[in-house]
C-alpha cells in the first residue's frame, strides 16, 4: 500500500452514472500533491441549516469563514437516506447497488434480545477504497469514526494504518478529536497524512449545547438543539484545524453524509425517504491556503465524486471502477464538468419488506419511485422545498426518467456483494437504541 506515486496528475472529463468508460483528459502542468488531506464528514448535517447555504442563524461561524476560502457547492446530493450506504459510496466512488453495503446494524429487528450473530454488508475488497488509494500514493493513513456502522467488520478500515471506531453510542466531538491529538505527532511528521474523521455530531438523540442552545428559538426546541450540536462540532473542527495547521499545506473537504427531516413530507429523522431535506448535503474543499477559494458552484455533483477527487489530488490516475468524476476541474479554472449526467439515489428499507426507494436528477428534475408505492417528479431548480409533485401532468416526463433511472441501474457494474458475521451483545443493542436505529 506505501509507495509514493509521481504520475502526472489526470482529470475526468467525462463520467456518467452507467458503467461506462471514463475517458480522461492529461492535465497540462504536473501538479505537487499537499503534504496532508483531511476529508471531515459531518453525520446528519443538512445544508440548509448553515449560514453560508442561507439559513438566518449563524450555527456555523468557524465553517463559514472557512467557505469564504473554500469552493462552496451549492447542489451537493447524498447517495442515500442514511449513514452506511452513503459513507460507502465516499469510500468507494460508486452507489449503493454497485457496492451493495445497503444495510447494517441498525435492520435487524432481532438484535433487541441481544447476543444474536448477524451478516453485515461489507465493502466489497474488488473495490479499491478511499484509504487503499490513499496509502497506494504514498500517505501515511488515519480514520477516527464515531458511527456504529463505520466499522472494520463493514470494510471501512481497509487500507488505513490506524483507523478507530470509538465504542460508545455516540461519541461527542471531544472524544474524536482527544484521539486526533494523541496521533498529533505521528500526523505531523508523516511525509504526507491522510486522514478521515466522521463525527457524530448532530445526529439524534440532539444535545442542548451551550452556551449555543436556545429554548425560546421560535423553530422549536427539538431544532434548537439540532442547531446547538452544528455550532459544536462547528467549534471542535476549528480546534483541530489550529491544532494541525491546517491552513497552509492541507486539502481539506468537509461534507455530510445525508440530512435530517423535521417534519417535512410528513418524517422525522432519516432513512425514510430520498427528499431533499435527507438528500441535500453541503460541500466545501478548500484547497491549500485557500487558493482559489470563496467561489460557489451550481453544478450538481454528488458523493461519488469525492474519492475520484482525492485520487486526483494525490497524484493517482483514474479509477475506472468509480462511477464518478474528479471535482478539481471545477475547483481550479470553474469550467463546467460534462454535463447531462444523471444522478443517483438509492434507499433499501430491510424492515418494511425490503421496500427499495429510487431517485434521479437530470437537467433540474427530479424523480422519485418507491418500489411498491408511488412515483413523484419535482422541478427542484424552481421548487427546492419539493412540494409540487408534477408527475401526473408530465407523465410522459415522470416515464422517461424512470426508465433511465432503470437502465442505468441495470446497466452499472456490480461489485459482488460481501458479508461479515457479527456477534452483537447487549451493549451493542443499546448503543443502536439510543441513536434511534433500534425500537
Amino acid at each position: 500500500m506505501a509507495g509514493a506515486s509521481r504520475l502526472k496528475v489526470f482529470v475526468a472529463a467525462a463520467a456518467t452514472a452507467a458503467a461506462v468508460p471514463i475517458t480522461h483528459r492529461p492535465e497540462t502542468r504536473p501538479r505537487q500533491p499537499p503534504r496532508r488531506i483531511v476529508v471531515i464528514l459531518i453525520d446528519t448535517l443538512r445544508a440548509d441549516h448553515l449560514p453560508f447555504y442561507g439559513y438566518a442563524k449563524n450555527t456555523a461561524p468557524f465553517l463559514s469563514r472557512l467557505a469564504g476560502e473554500s469552493v462552496v457547492f451549492d447542489r451537493a446530493y447524498s447517495t442515500s437516506a442514511w449513514t452506511a450506504p452513503a459513507t460507502a459510496s465516499v469510500f468507494s466512488g460508486v452507489y449503493p447497488f454497485q457496492h451493495n453495503v445497503v444495510t447494517g446494524l441498525a435492520a435487524f429487528e432481532r438484535m433487541r434480545k441481544g447476543g444474536m450473530k448477524v451478516d453485515l454488508d461489507r465493502v466489497p475488497e474488488a473495490i479499491e477504497t478511499m484509504g487503499e488509494a490513499m496509502a497506494r500514493a504514498g500517505y501515511a493513513t488515519y480514520a477516527v469514526t464515531g458511527n456504529v456502522n463505520i466499522r472494520e467488520e463493514m470494510g471501512f478500515a481497509q487500507g488505513f494504518e490506524r483507523f478507530w471506531n470509538v465504542p460508545s453510542a455516540k461519541p461527542a466531538a471531544d472524544e474524536l478529536n482527544a484521539k486526533v491529538r494523541g496521533w498529533k505527532r505521528s500526523l505531523l511528521r508523516a511525509p504526507r497524512s491522510f486522514l478521515y474523521l466522521h463525527y457524530m455530531d448532530p445526529h439524534g438523540p440532539y444535545g442542548r449545547r451551550a452556551p449555543w442552545y436556545d429554548a425560546a428559538e421560535p423553530a422549536g426546541k427539538l431544532v434548537s438543539a439540532y442547531d446547538s450540536e452544528i455550532s459544536y462540532v462547528d467549534s471542535r473542527i476549528q480546534e483541530l484545524y489550529d491544532l494541525l495547521g491546517w491552513k497552509d499545506d492541507t486539502f481539506l473537504i468537509v461534507v455530510a453524509d445525508h440530512g435530517e427531516a423535521f417534519g417535512e413530507h410528513g418524517a422525522w429523522g432519516h432513512s425514510q425517504n430520498l427528499f431533499r431535506e435527507v438528500l441535500d448535503i453541503p460541500l466545501l474543499i478548500r484547497p491549500p491556503g485557500g487558493d482559489g477559494g470563496g467561489r460557489r458552484v451550481l453544478e450538481p455533483v454528488s458523493l461519488i465524486d469525492i474519492l475520484p477527487t482525492l485520487r486526483d489530488v494525490a497524484g493517482l490516475p483514474p479509477d475506472p471502477r468509480c462511477e464518478g468524476m474528479s471535482l478539481l476541474p471545477l475547483l481550479e479554472s470553474g469550467a463546467a464538468g460534462p454535463g447531462g449526467r444523471h444522478l443517483l439515489g438509492h434507499l433499501v428499507r430491510k424492515d418494511r419488506a425490503g421496500k427499495v426507494t429510487r431517485s434521479v436528477i437530470h437537467d433540474g428534475w427530479k424523480a422519485i419511485r418507491e418500489w411498491p408505492g408511488r412515483r413523484m417528479l419535482f422541478r427542484i431548480d424552481e421548487d427546492r422545498a419539493e412540494e409540487w409533485d408534477r408527475s401526473s401532468e408530465l407523465a410522459a416526463l415522470a416515464d422517461s426518467l424512470e426508465m433511465r433511472l432503470l437502465t442505468l441501474e441495470r446497466s452499472a457494474r456490480k461489485f459482488t456483494q460481501e458479508t461479515r458475521q457479527l456477534e452483537v451483545g447487549p451493549e451493542t443493542v443499546e448503543a443502536l437504541k439510543a441513536l434511534g436505529y433500534v425500537q
